[in-house]
């Protein structure tokens, strides 16, 4: 009997139980929903991957392209900024 004795006092956590029992299980519900939070946007995230790939884009392409240059102005192929080059 003292096995159940020491279950029951336990569980009464000194006569904190209705304190502490429930915030074990709020504690429970904040991380499964971080889980199922981060799950959701590992799918989403996997998902929009196949889609890129699927479309053929390669990421590291995109950065080797000059960016657009303003209408009437000349786009610099060797770097530097308008201020480097007057002086």
């Amino acid at each position: 009997m003292t096995a159940v004795n020491d279950l029951e006092t336990f569980l009464a956590m000194g006569g904190y139980a209705a304190y502490v029992w429930p915030s074990f299980g709020f504690a429970l519900v904040v991380l499964a929903g971080v889980w199922l939070q981060a799950r959701v946007a590992l799918r989403r995230a996997e998902a929009r991957l196949a889609r890129l790939e699927a479309l053929g884009l390669d990421r590291r392409a995109r950065r080797r392209r000059p960016a657009p240059s303003a209408p009437g102005t000349a786009a610099r192929t060797d770097g530097a900024t308008d201020d480097a080059a007057r002086a």
